[in-house]
């Protein structure tokens, strides 16, 4: 398959590492079987065509020889949506990176969907342009994994998520068919919103046309501590409902509340070897009672502590809406704690997912499970969902995302999956591989309670992770009778069923 690949001046590799390195995305579980040093599912080839042409060639190949096609970013997702389950060809994006044109008159950026996120907002920041949905420092994702996902940003809360932000798309359906969807209104169904969120399994995003907005001047940044995690969420949701548009939105859970205060926080041992990367041994200890940690949190002070931020085209601007906030969240009985507080607070978040490390060499794993529901069952989702898993992980939660119909709460699930890293790799292959497998039955028993919980609260399943192969079962339940409906589409879009299979509509 290399070679008729080549054929269509398509580069390609069979090698062993780009295979390797074309088999995993950073969730828990490709992270496990990195480190017994096992490829769990390879593809047959891995291509890397460069414009949409070359796309639709590949495409085309595939379905007259019935090979299964990955789409593949960065490799960034946390759900297993870019895993070539079957083999095939993975089809990596990082190439689709047509020169970047910055339109400030007219509020856009046109982009490939290889480039980079952190890239593309250096580039505007660059002309004086924002995308106002910034992903984290170093994050790799890029523009296509953002449109495949429905991703958003952590300071999305002013300008929407990805579906918002854009104006139109490039994309190749799996009969190899160039799409374009028109920018401005349009009439019947917008096709550019049915392709986002499909994962690859309808269409593989070439370009895009998004919204950007000039890079404002003025910052204005708080931390107000509630006396509950109740008053906190009523205060956010006054905040937005007055309309007032923060840029960044984070409510803590009383544990996180404690870590980012103003004073030292006072936690008890087991909580502190976790959240603070203690020894190995001591994190397997702690991990071996996740019930024991899960009621620890419910002793703690019932205190939370939201951030909350505005942009505005100078300082006199963040500092009235900031101002107008404040003011809401007083009414709430918030206590201001300044900017220091809340930078803090801030970059920790920024550097949640750098402190995983120890934690998987103890033998442990993090899922992130993002849901979303409206404000007045904010509140009972975070106490189902920690209910259903408390004795078989420890949870750590905030919500973000703020909107005026709800929010969107964001888990850390920890657990104990097996041995730690340092001794699988002195096992044989065969040992490491049934280990693995047992950690997986473990974390997937964890995934499972966490989303029957969401589910039975009326929560979604997914706010900007996508649904990937890790939230597909639940999929069904949610959509009801419509999954019948999107099955039909993907039938017409991928008549050969080469995009993405086992992902997402199955």
């Amino acid at each position: 398959m290399r070679r008729e690949i080549a054929a269509l001046g398509i580069a390609a590799s069979c090698e062993s590492a780009d295979l390797s390195a074309a088999s995993r995305d950073a969730s828990p579980a490709a992270l496990f079987w990195n480190q017994a040093r096992l490829v769990h599912h390879p593809p047959d080839v891995v291509a890397w065509p460069e414009d949409a042409e070359q796309v639709a060639a590949l495409l085309q190949l595939a379905g007259a020889r019935g090979v299964p096609v990955v789409p593949m970013g960065a490799g960034a997702g946390t759900g297993g949506g870019a895993v070539a389950l079957r083999g095939g060809i993975v089809l990596d994006t990082r190439r689709l990176t047509l020169p970047l044109r910055v339109d400030l008159p007219g509020n856009a950026v046109e982009v490939g969907a290889g480039m980079s996120a952190e890239r593309l907002e250096e580039r505007l920041a660059y002309a004086g342009a924002t995308l106002g949905h910034l992903m984290p420092p170093n994050d790799p994702g890029t523009v296509g994994g953002w449109l495949a996902t429905r991703g958003a940003g952590m300071l999305s809360s002013r300008h929407g998520s990805s579906a918002d932000l854009v104006l139109s798309l490039e994309a190749v359906d799996g009969a190899g068919e160039i799409l374009h969807t028109l920018e401005g209104a349009g009439g019947g169904p917008d096709l550019a919103q049915l392709l986002l969120g499909s994962e690859g399994t309808l269409a593989v995003f070439t370009s895009a046309r998004l919204r950007i907005w000039p890079r404002g001047r003025g910052r204005w940044l708080r931390a107000v501590r509630f006396p509950s995690l109740r008053e906190a969420l009523r205060a956010v949701r006054d905040v937005v409902r007055a309309g007032l548009q923060p840029s960044v939105v984070l409510i803590h859970d009383p544990l996180d509340s404690l870590l980012g205060g103003a004073e030292p926080p006072r936690v008890p041992q087991p909580l502190k070897w976790l959240v603070e990367g203690a020894q190995v041994e001591a994190m397997r200890l702690a991990l071996h009672a996740p019930r024991l940690l899960n009621r620890l949190v419910d002793a703690l002070p019932s205190s939370s502590l939201a951030l909350l931020g505005f942009e505005g085209v100078d300082e006199a601007d963040a500092f009235r809406e900031g101002e107008a906030a404040l003011s809401l969240c007083a009414r709430a009985q918030g206590e201001d704690l300044g900017t220091a507080t809340a930078a803090r607070c801030l970059e920790s978040a920024r550097r949640a997912s750098w402190t995983h490390g120890p934690l998987l060499a103890a033998g442990g794993f993090v899922e992130t499970l993002d849901v979303a529901t409206t404000w007045d069952r904010a509140e009972p989702l975070l106490a189902a969902v920690r209910g259903a898993v408390e004795g078989l992980a420890f949870v750590r939660a905030h919500f973000a995302h703020a909107a005026a119909e709800g929010c969107a709460l964001e888990l850390k699930m920890l657990g104990l999956a097996g041995a730690p890293a340092e001794a699988m790799t002195r096992v044989p292959a065969e040992d490491a591989e049934a280990e693995m497998e047992e950690a997986q039955q473990r974390r997937e028993a964890v995934w499972g309670a966490a989303l029957a919980a969401a589910a039975d609260e009326g929560a979604t399943i997914s706010h900007h992770s996508g649904i990937g192969a890790s939230r597909q079962v639940f999929l069904r339940r949610e959509l009801g009778e419509g999954i019948r409906q999107l099955r039909a589409l993907k039938k017409a879009f991928d008549p050969k069923g080469i995009l993405n299979p086992g992902k997402v509509l199955l």
